[in-house]
């Protein structure tokens, strides 16, 4: 999808915009207010008056870079709105997260900052805001992440992994297993292993993760606090954009973390195995 593709519909905006609403419904009723005393000219007037602004309007305040730059905002934040709601969905669908109260703080914060940039009178920008807000959303992501790190539904995997790996090599060290039956159990207990092992490495990305969690609202809470004792300061912008890029390392730790594995796909996997061996067994003993 190109770029053109995803700038919103400017006329539209325009259109539906609650200012150009109300004017259009001010100048409706007028004109109905008109016709009583002068008739339906007066209300084809107004109705062709209405429409010469309306025609203005679409030829001129959809190209202005002010109009377009706030419709880009809103639409930015009614995106990001939409894509909080759907992670913080997740996050309870897998039992929450103990970090949920960090986040809030974080918005919270945002949100004061959104009031600074509004203030003529400081140096910082609503776009420079957007950066911090956007951050959010990552820590929102790390925040699924750990509700799933946490999920005690992976604990009960990793056990059950344990158990039918103790079967195979139980089965394996009984003997009197024929070649094709040693073959798949050894192929059986490869896959356990490495299960488990992925599971290990999941558990030190967990670690990384619960550290990242914990210092990124205290980061954010530094850039805050140096916003709000100086908002006037002409390096600002300058000190935001290092603090946002000591910030955006999370995203990275959250790209790295990776959903639990399906360990209960690969136990069923070696149960169907399980059962085409004592199938063969059958087999074997019906030719016996």
């Amino acid at each position: 999808m190109s770029d053109d593709d995803d700038k919103p519909s400017y006329w539209q905006a325009f259109l539906w915009h609650r200012k150009n609403q109300l004017m259009v419904m001010g100048v409706t009723a007028a004109s109905v207010l008109a016709s009583f005393p002068f008739g339906a000219d007066a209300l084809v007037l107004g109705m062709l008056g209405l429409t010469a602004l309306e025609m203005i309007g679409l030829a001129i305040v959809p190209g202005l870079p002010n109009f377009q730059l706030a419709v880009n905002e809103r639409v930015r934040r009614e995106q990001r709105d939409a894509r909080r709601e759907t992670l913080l969905r997740e996050v309870h669908s897998h039992g929450g997260s103990n970090h949920l109260r960090s986040f809030e703080q974080m918005c919270s914060r945002v949100a004061s900052l959104y009031r600074t940039a509004s203030d003529r009178s400081t140096s910082l920008t609503t776009r420079e805001v957007e950066q911090l807000d956007d951050l959010t959303l990552d820590y929102l992501r790390m925040c699924v992440s750990d509700a799933v790190l946490r999920n005690p539904q992976s604990n009960d995997l990793v056990s059950s992994v344990h158990r039918k790996l103790r079967a195979v090599d139980e089965r394996l060290a009984s003997g009197h297993l024929d070649q094709e039956e040693q073959t798949q159990l050894r192929r059986a207990k490869a896959e356990y292993e490495e299960a488990l092992s992925r599971q290990a490495r999941i558990a030190s990305r967990r670690s990384a993760l619960e550290a990242t969690l914990v210092a990124m609202p205290i980061r954010l809470e530094e850039v805050y606090q140096m916003v709000m004792s100086a908002p006037r300061d002409g390096n600002l912008s300058q000190l935001l954009e290092e603090s946002v890029s000591k910030l955006k390392l999370a995203e990275q730790a959250a790209m790295d973390i990776e959903r639990p594995f399906d360990l209960a796909g690969i136990g069923s996997v070696a149960a169907d195995r399980e059962a085409a061996q004592a199938a063969a067994r059958r087999a074997v003993g019906q030719r016996s």
